[in-house]
């Protein structure tokens, strides 16, 4: 299970969460408008949910209903950033 950054995020990138995550699971790329959270890396240790200044983090099983949708951005982010990183490796 991992953690999941939401909607409350969108547009505000508040980075006081990077900075608490003792594995550095807790990315993002120019010109996306949120951090997301590598659900390969997260170990669930919870310490970004209690820096998000906006209440945008929860964990997986957790994430309210209107907010689903984020659980699969979260894991296309990086699904998309290693596949960019196998090509240029190939």
């Amino acid at each position: 299970m991992a953690w999941v950054i939401t909607e409350p995020c969108v547009g505000h990138k508040y980075a006081k969460c990077v900075e608490h995550c003792p594995v550095n699971a807790i990315q993002t790329a120019e010109g996306e408008p949120q951090y997301y959270i590598d659900p390969d890396l997260c170990i669930n240790c919870g310490s970004c949910d209690l820096a998000c200044p906006v209440a945008a983090i929860f964990p997986e099983e957790a994430v309210p209903e209107q907010w689903l949708a984020y659980i699969a951005l979260n894991r296309e982010f990086f699904a998309r950033k290693k596949g960019a990183q196998r090509r240029e490796t190939a």
